[in-house]
C-alpha cells in the first residue's frame, strides 16, 4: 500500500493507494500532520510512501515518523527524479515539488500543451508544451491570502465566506467583498490566461486543481477541467519509477 502526502503551507492532503486505486483521502492542517500520522493505525499496512513538500522545516519530522512506521521505501519529490516532463527553466532545483507532481500528472493524463493552475495557499500557473517541457509559470498570492490581507488591513471590513457572488455590483458590504474577492480573482485569472496565450501564441488545455479550484473553475469563461485529485494521482505516478538522475 502506498501513502501519498502533499504537504502544503496551510494543509496537507493525505492519500492511500492500492495499486493505482485511490481509496482514502483526507485534508489535514499541516501543523497537525504530526499527530495525524502518529495516530492512524492503518498506516501499519503501508510499505511505501511518497512525499511532495513545500515546507522544508517539516521534512525531517515526516521522514522520522515514516521510518518509525517501518515503511520500506520513502521518496521525497525533487527535480532530480526521473520525470515524464522536462524542466526547461533557469533553475530546475527551485521548482516546487507540488508543481513537479501536478505538471507530471497533468501531462501524462491530458497531454500537452497545457496550462496547469493550482489554487492553493499560493496560486500557480504553469505552461507545458506538447512535448512535456515546462517552460515557465506564474506565482500569485492565493485567494485566502488576499482575503486575509483585506480583513487585517481594513478595520471596518469583516471576514466573509469565500462564495461566488452572481452580481458584480453588491448591495451590501458582505456581497461587495465577496464580489471583489471571488469575481475579482476570476477576472484576474482570465486576464492572465489571455496574456499567456498571446505570449506563447497557443491555446493550451487548462487544468485546474487545488483546494479552491472547485470555487473558481465553474466561473471561468475559458473551457477548463477541474481535477481535484491531480496531485495525489501525480504522486502515485511518480512512485512507480522513483529512480534519481545523477
Amino acid at each position: 500500500m502506498l501513502l501519498a502526502l502533499d504537504v502544503g503551507n496551510t494543509d496537507t492532503v493525505v492519500g492511500l493507494f492500492k495499486g493505482p486505486i485511490l481509496f482514502f483521502h483526507k485534508r489535514v492542517p499541516s501543523q497537525k500532520l504530526n499527530n495525524f500520522l502518529k495516530k492512524k493505525t492503518f498506516f501499519n499496512h503501508v510499505d511505501s510512501a511518497i512525499v511532495s513538500s513545500v515546507v522544508p522545516a517539516l521534512d525531517p519530522l515526516i521522514r522520522k515518523i515514516l521510518q518509525k512506521r517501518k515503511i520500506k521505501r520513502i521518496i521525497f519529490v525533487t527535480h532530480r527524479l526521473n520525470l515524464p516532463i522536462s524542466l526547461k527553466v533557469d533553475r530546475p532545483q527551485e521548482v516546487g515539488a507540488d508543481r513537479i507532481v501536478n505538471n507530471s500528472g497533468a501531462f501524462v493524463k491530458y497531454g500537452g500543451p497545457l496550462l496547469v493552475i493550482d489554487l492553493g495557499t499560493a496560486t500557480t500557473i504553469d505552461y507545458l508544451d506538447s512535448r512535456g517541457a515546462y517552460l515557465g509559470g506564474v506565482i500569485i498570492p492565493g485567494l485566502k491570502i488576499s482575503a486575509q490581507a483585506l480583513f487585517e488591513r481594513a478595520a471596518k471590513l469583516p471576514p466573509v465566506a469565500l462564495e461566488f457572488s452572481p452580481k458584480i455590483l453588491g448591495t451590501n458590504t458582505v456581497s461587495q467583498m465577496q464580489s471583489g474577492l471571488v469575481q475579482g480573482y476570476v477576472a484576474m485569472l482570465e486576464g492572465m490566461i489571455t496574456k499567456i496565450q498571446k505570449e506563447i501564441k497557443k491555446r493550451p488545455k487548462i487544468i485546474i486543481t487545488g483546494g479552491l479550484g472547485f470555487l473558481i473553475s465553474p466561473h471561468l469563461s475559458y473551457k477548463n477541467t477541474f481535477d481535484p485529485f491531480l496531485t495525489l494521482r501525480g504522486l502515485e505516478l511518480l512512485s512507480r519509477n522513483p529512480s534519481v538522475r545523477k
